[in-house]
């Protein structure tokens, strides 16, 4: 563990580096960070036109989906398409011969990334906070330490549920489709495409014990005061559980996955 935490650092700065490097790749990521704000400006349209939903106003679709702009680019989920073009060259053999584990390889790789667009992108929100002045985030010590554990929950959620559907590619040549597919069911009940407290009741039910809502919902609805302390405490609750449920699926399916792992030059 010790070599492991020593080894971080440097990796997560050569992902940062070369992030930095390809910088039309990196500033293109960033103008996708911003797609949550589409998102919302169906909704504000919806509000102009229709009226605000019972119990929110036009500054808390504003506060959400900027919050949940900062959560999109913290997302873990980009480790699938990196492990799918490694299985398919052969690079995942290098890596093997690495002596850190591939997980902690794109884990940094892709912390390193998001480093790099959030410094980009975050200034850019400071900013609208600023001259926006919808924007509200009720502040205090607690709940920004809260807060912080939360969004640190979202990305190794993200991460090893996006790392542990990766290894399918040990036995198909679906990955992606098999991840878009199991995305697509949590881009409802994460909060992604609407705030939960808009969703129907069965939507809200499942969000409560589906992984997704840990990634987005939950740190987004933290960060905006709308969760007392027994919601609080259940969706860090939820959080762990699935923390420990992806850690051990991806454990077990590497051990049997990496036998059947062959790769040929070419």
């Amino acid at each position: 563990m010790r070599d492991l935490l020593t080894a971080y650092p440097p990796l997560v700065r050569s992902a940062a580096l070369v992030a930095v490097t390809y910088r039309g790749r990196t500033i293109l990521g960033v103008i996708t960070g911003f797609f949550p704000l589409l998102t919302m400006a169906v909704w504000l349209t919806v509000v102009a036109e229709a009226g605000p939903p019972a119990g929110w106003t036009t500054g808390d679709f504003l506060s959400y989906y900027a919050a949940a702009t900062l959560l999109w680019n913290l997302s873990g989920d980009h480790v699938v398409w990196q492990w799918d073009a490694d299985m398919r060259s052969g690079d995942l053999s290098v890596r093997l011969l690495r002596p850190v584990h591939p997980f902690h390889q794109y884990a940094t790789s892709a912390l390193g990334h998001r480093l790099v667009s959030l410094t980009m992108l975050a200034p850019a929100l400071a900013i609208a906070a600023l001259l926006v002045p919808g924007l509200d985030y009720p502040a205090d010590p607690v709940r920004l330490a809260a807060v912080a554990g939360a969004l640190i929950l979202a990305y190794g959620v993200s991460l090893l549920m996006a790392s542990t559907f990766a290894l399918i590619g040990f036995w198909s040549t679906q990955t992606t489709n098999t991840w878009m597919l199991w995305w697509g069911l949590g881009s409802f009940t994460s909060g992604w495409v609407a705030p939960l407290a808009l969703m129907p009741d069965w939507v809200r039910t499942a969000a409560a014990i589906l992984p997704f809502r840990t990634t987005m919902g939950f740190p987004v609805e933290l960060l905006m005061g709308r969760l007392d302390v027994r919601q609080t405490l259940y969706g860090f609750a939820v959080g762990l559980g699935w923390l420990a449920v992806f850690a051990l699926l991806y454990r077990l399916t590497w051990r049997r996955g990496v036998r059947r792992y062959q790769a040929v030059a070419g």
